[in-house]
């Protein structure tokens, strides 16, 4: 799961809404179900990528703590391609602008 699949679930969800008849009465229950709806969204996207980061930390660890250089080697390799994937992933122009 990424910021891709997360911004394509919250735009269904914000398509549903606007879809439905809007009553001036229920507008409040609407957007409070709808806040309570993108929260669980969230709360779900961002416990996958907790997970995902705390799977590949624990990869990680075991590598370098291992006895075998091999496995330490490649863990290394490993946390220099993850640096360089961050440093261009936070260079990476705003695509919305």
């Amino acid at each position: 799961m990424g910021t891709d699949d997360f911004r394509a679930e919250a735009r269904q969800l914000l398509e549903r809404f606007l879809a439905e008849p809007q009553p001036t009465n229920d507008r409040e229950l609407m957007l409070e179900r709808y806040a309570d709806e993108l929260t669980m969204l969230y709360g779900r996207h961002a416990h996958a990528l907790l997970t995902d980061v705390i799977e590949d930390a624990r990869t990680r660890l075991d590598a370098r703590l291992s006895p075998d250089p091999i496995r330490q080697t490649i863990a290394t390799v490993q946390t220099t391609m993850q640096d360089l994937w961050n440093a261009l992933w936070s260079s990476e122009p705003d695509r919305r602008g």
